[in-house]
C-alpha cells in the first residue's frame, strides 16, 4: 500500500477534500460581497420608506384616495413602507424596478420582460407578483418604471469585490490556521500493517486528536505505535483580527461609494451624524426621491391635470429626527421673518396644524422694514 493509497482509504478522496475548501472559500467571498451590499441597500429602501408621498390638488395639499394609496395601504397584502422598501430594494439590486397597477392596487413586481420602442411606448410583459404570472401586457404608460442609473451598480460592484473577496476569504483561512494547532503524527510499519488499521485510526481521530485540539487543557494519550510531535508555531506574517476587519471594512467602503453613501455612515462611525446625515440626503436619497416622484406624477396625473396644479411630491424632511426644543430658536426666526404660519411650523416639526384662523396667520416683527424707508428716516435725521 502507498502513500497515496493509504490517503485516501483514512481520509476519503482528495477531490472531496478540495471541493470543500472550494467550497468555503466561495462562501466567504459571497458572505462578506452579499452583507456589504445588503447594508447599503438596506439603509436606502428603509430611508426611503420613511418619506411621505404628498399628494396636492390645486396646488393644496390633499389627504384623500390617492394619499391613502401611496402612504397607508397600496394593497391588500402590505403597507406602503414595505412596498416601497421591496420597490427601492429591487431598484439597487437589479438597476430597475416596476409597479403595476391591478383592480385599483399597486403591486412590486418580482419579475417581468421590458421590451424598447424608439418612438412608441415601451411594452412590458412576464410580470409576476409573488407565484403569480400576469397575462397582461403593459404599456410605459400604465406603470410606474423607474431606472436607478444608466451603469448597472450591483454588476460593477461584483467585479471590484471578485479579486478582493479571495483576499479576505483566503485572510481568514490564514487567520484560523495561524493560530490553529498543528501536529505529525508518526506511525510505525507494524501498526500500519495491521487489519483494522483504517477503523482504529479513524476512531483516534475522532475521539481523541478532536477533542484534544478543541479543549483548552487536554492529556493526549497514545497506545504503542503512535508518536504525536507538536509543530504549532506563532507566525508574525499571518494577518491579525485587525487586518482582517480592515479588509472587511473596504468592501462596505465599496458598497458606500457605489451607492453614494458617506463611508462613516456605512461603517456606524457615530461622530458628526448630522452632517453626514445630510450628505447621504443630499446624494444619495434625494435624487431617487426627486425621479420617483416624477414618475408618479407624470404616470398617473399627467400634462393636463399637473397643469391644474395636481401633483405628487416625495417628502424627504421626516427622515431626520427633529428634536423640537432644540429648533425652537428656529422656528420663532422662520415665525417672527413672515416665511411660515404657525400651522406650517408645526407641520415641519412632525405635529399637527391647528387650523385656526390665528394660527394660519403670517406674522412679522416691526423692525423689519423696506430699504427704501431706511434711506428716508436717515435722511430726516440728518435734517
Amino acid at each position: 500500500m502507498n502513500a497515496g493509497d493509504f490517503f485516501q482509504r483514512a481520509f476519503g478522496k482528495n477531490q472531496k477534500i478540495t471541493l470543500k475548501m472550494q467550497i468555503e472559500e466561495e462562501i466567504t467571498e459571497v458572505f462578506f460581497k452579499e452583507l456589504a451590499t445588503a447594508c447599503a441597500v438596506n439603509m436606502i429602501a428603509s430611508t426611503i420608506a420613511k418619506c411621505e408621498i404628498r399628494t396636492f390638488i390645486k396646488n393644496e395639499q390633499q389627504k384623500k384616495e390617492e394619499y391613502f394609496l401611496w402612504n397607508y395601504e397600496p394593497n391588500q397584502n402590505e403597507n406602503s413602507s414595505d412596498m416601497i422598501q421591496k420597490f427601492i430594494t429591487n431598484l439597487c439590486y437589479d438597476n430597475e424596478a416596476l409597479i403595476v397597477e391591478v383592480n385599483g392596487r399597486l403591486y412590486v413586481a418580482d419579475y417581468f420582460s421590458r421590451r424598447q420602442y424608439a418612438l412608441y411606448d415601451d411594452v412590458f410583459s412576464n410580470i409576476v407578483i409573488r407565484d403569480m404570472t400576469l397575462q397582461k401586457t403593459f404599456t410605459s404608460s400604465e406603470v410606474i418604471y423607474m431606472q436607478l442609473n444608466n451603469i448597472d451598480v450591483k454588476q460593477r460592484l461584483e467585479g471590484s469585490y471578485t479579486s478582493y473577496g479571495q483576499t479576505i476569504a483566503k485572510s481568514i483561512r490564514n487567520l484560523i490556521r495561524s493560530h490553529g494547532q498543528k501536529g505529525i503524527l508518526d506511525i510505525d510499519a507494524q501498526t500500519s500493517a495491521q487489519k483494522d488499521f483504517t477503523e482504529k485510526l479513524q476512531t483516534l481521530m475522532d475521539d481523541r486528536f478532536k477533542p484534544f485540539f478543541e479543549a483548552s487543557q487536554a492529556v493526549l494519550p497514545l497506545t504503542s505505535g503512535y508518536k504525536y510531535t507538536d509543530v504549532t508555531k506563532d507566525s508574525g506574517s499571518a494577518p491579525t483580527p485587525a487586518d482582517l476587519n480592515e479588509r472587511i471594512n473596504y468592501e462596505f467602503e465599496l458598497a458606500g461609494r457605489a451607492f453614494r453613501i458617506p463611508k462613516s455612515l456605512i461603517l456606524g462611525d457615530v461622530s458628526d451624524v448630522e452632517k453626514i446625515t445630510k450628505n447621504f440626503l443630499t446624494f444619495a436619497i434625494d435624487p431617487i426621491c426627486e425621479k420617483l416622484g416624477e414618475e408618479i406624477t407624470r404616470k398617473r396625473y399627467g400634462v393636463k391635470q399637473f397643469a391644474k396644479g395636481n401633483y405628487v411630491d416625495v417628502n424627504t424632511n421626516c427622515i431626520q429626527h427633529i428634536d423640537v426644543f432644540e429648533q425652537s430658536s428656529n422656528a420663532e426666526g422662520l415665525l417672527r421673518s413672515g416665511l411660515y404660519c404657525i400651522d406650517e411650523l408645526r407641520t415641519k416639526l412632525g405635529d399637527t396644524a391647528l387650523k385656526t384662523d390665528w394660527s394660519q396667520k403670517h406674522y412679522i416683527t416691526k423692525n423689519y422694514t423696506e430699504a427704501e424707508q431706511m434711506d428716508h428716516l436717515g435722511q430726516e435725521r440728518s435734517e
